[in-house]
């Protein structure tokens, strides 16, 4: 850590909680039913809840601490509030897990006051409370802020994951992706040995390098299989390379407003009047190209390959992964050989005429947030002194001092609010030159049902069992019904959209 982020972590009262994150004492923590005249707030932060033991184990070799004694500390200046850590939430699981899961502790009443939900992800089920009114509150922690909303980056606010389709704030954000939500660790050797001279800058070059590496005997490309070994619209290289790409070659037929920034509503109004429907070239040339990458650039039985085994043993040449896993990798004491991470390769005009002329920037810009926690309706309507308590933890969390704990710790983010400090594990990935997507998106089915029905389609589609034709009708049909059930279940005034 640099002198001036231990000074502002000093200068706060913080720095003993951040030491003790690394002593060997443990502190017990009381996990059960509300104490006698305290609030009972249930918090899920995701992967960012602490771990039940303070120690790393041989069971649990790996903690995360800092949340926990930053709720310490909020309880001891708060002693009115109990926190209980919500720890049954599926954190690596598929969607519908998760969507089930909060299903199911909304009908039983035991659904956490602020959890981490993707932001909007479910926004078309009216789950969360609009927190505009809390975040022009005065500001009364460290820095030179009027209000809660002066304490983090600007930008923030214009982000689909943060603003819902009506205008309304709500997922308040903590930490943000260090310049892009995923990268891709590379085998140096691997690399020498395939003659491949430098990291792929362009999607292009992208494809080239995995070519070259097949041809030295490597594994080209290995994707990131945590969330799912299926063929899916879902996959990275879609939400983070493709569809921005070419959703941003589009701002001219899809931001109404003019404002740069293409919204929820926005892009429900562009489904809905044809934008992206397969009859356009520049729809089937997005299509073929993530098809692509499932028949030609992914080996045979990738979803059944154990990769993590193959990236050790040094026959992977590229692996797609989470920034997150940088602090691990970097303690790696298998892997013989040197890794490097670059950042996400555009899709370029040398690629594709469908996509904008890319432009760069030199390290980390205006990154996506990565934990954004909202606040759900069903726990805190009718219950004021829950919904004060939810709103008093989420100002303590996000203070500078906090975050900076926060990001410390987990090595590979960087802070939503300003301020804050980093690991310098990551230095070096956000001092490259990042490609400057659009703020734009392509629509992959709007809710949970509609998106897994197109991703059936896509999988029929690049096994061969779906013709061309068949396909491109099914995922138009999809795609409109998916945006009106989304419009109309978000309340959103279609009277002026050419439907």
């Amino acid at each position: 850590m640099n002198l001036s982020v231990r000074k502002k972590l000093k200068r706060g009262g913080i720095f003993v909680l951040l030491a003790a994150i690394f002593c060997a004492c443990a502190i017990p923590f009381f996990l059960g039913a509300g104490s006698s005249g305290k609030v009972r707030l249930i918090v899920d932060l995701h992967g960012y809840t602490p771990s039940t033991s303070r120690t790393p184990t041989a069971e649990d070799p790996e903690v995360f601490n800092s949340t926990y004694y930053i709720a310490e500390a909020f309880m001891k200046e708060n002693p009115d509030i109990e926190i209980v850590w919500a720890r049954t939430k599926p954190v690596g699981g598929m969607d519908s897990e998760v969507a089930q899961w909060f299903t199911t502790q909304i009908a039983g009443g035991t659904v956490p006051a602020i959890a981490f939900s993707w932001g909007t992800r479910y926004q078309d089920r009216d789950w969360y409370l609009p927190l505009d009114e809390y975040l022009d509150d005065e500001w009364e922690y460290e820095g030179d802020y009027e209000t809660w909303r002066d304490v983090f980056r600007d930008y923030l606010w214009d982000s689909n994951s943060v603003v819902n389709a009506r205008g309304e704030v709500v997922a308040v954000p903590v930490t943000v992706y260090p310049g892009a939500s995923t990268g891709y660790f590379y085998n140096k050797s691997a690399f020498e040995k395939a003659g491949v001279k430098a990291v792929p800058t362009t999607w292009k070059e992208f494809i080239t390098a995995t070519e070259k590496l097949e041809a030295a005997g490597y594994i080209g490309v290995a994707p990131w299989l945590y969330f799912d070994t299926t063929t899916t619209f879902d996959a990275w290289v879609f939400q983070s390379v493709m569809s921005p790409a070419y959703a941003g070659a589009l701002m001219n037929l899809i931001d109404y407003d003019g404002d740069g920034i293409m919204t929820s509503a926005e892009q429900v109004r562009a489904c809905l009047e044809g934008v992206f429907s397969c009859e356009h070239d520049y729809t089937k040339d997005l299509y073929t190209n993530l098809k692509y990458y499932y028949t030609n650039m992914l080996e045979t039985g990738w979803a059944s390959i154990d990769y993590n085994a193959q990236w050790l043993n040094g026959t992977v040449g590229i692996r797609e992964e989470g920034l997150w896993a940088i602090p691990d990798e970097n303690s790696n004491v298998v892997r013989n050989f040197e890794y490097g991470v670059f950042v996400a390769p555009p899709v370029s005009t040398d690629f594709s005429p469908y996509v904008n002329e890319v432009e760069y920037s030199d390290g980390p810009y205006q990154p996506g947030p990565d934990l954004s926690l909202n606040i759900m309706k069903a726990a805190v309507e009718g219950k004021p002194e829950v919904l004060d308590a939810a709103v008093r933890f989420l100002k303590y969390l996000t203070r500078p001092e906090n975050v900076s704990l926060i990001c410390i710790e987990n090595a590979g983010v960087l802070g939503a609010v300003k301020g804050t400090g980093h690991s310098n594990l990551i230095d070096e990935f956000i001092h490259q030159k990042f490609p400057i997507l659009p703020n734009a998106s392509w629509p992959a089915g709007f809710t949970d049902e509609y998106g897994d029905q197109i991703n059936r389609r896509f999988e029929q589609w690049v096994n061969g069992r779906l013709t061309d034709e068949a396909f491109y009708a099914a995922v138009d049909e999809i795609q409109r019904n998916g945006a009106l059930d989304f419009a109309r279940n978000m309340g959103l005034n279609m009277t002026d959209w050419g439907i």
